[in-house]
């Protein structure tokens, strides 16, 4: 994905994360949270998810943060 083929959703889901606003359940299918409430779009986040544009802080927990790869950072420019 580049920033041309991202939606103006997807970027801004991008920027959150890397503002340190998302969380990550560990599941396969993680659920998703922006500013502590759950993401309306599931979906769309998780398929940036397995893009490999965003991860999960190793750890454990209920919610882990969220960060973006390299190539998610590369995305957002």
């Amino acid at each position: 994905m580049t920033a041309s083929t991202l939606t103006h959703r997807d970027a801004e889901f991008l920027k959150a994360v890397a503002d340190g606003r998302v969380e990550l359940t560990a599941s396969s299918e993680p659920h998703v949270y922006v500013d502590g409430l759950s993401c309306c779009d599931q979906f769309g986040a998780r398929l940036l998810i397995h893009a490999g544009l965003v991860r999960r802080v190793p750890g454990t927990g209920a919610r882990i943060p969220a960060r973006l790869t390299d190539a998610g950072r590369e995305a957002l420019l």
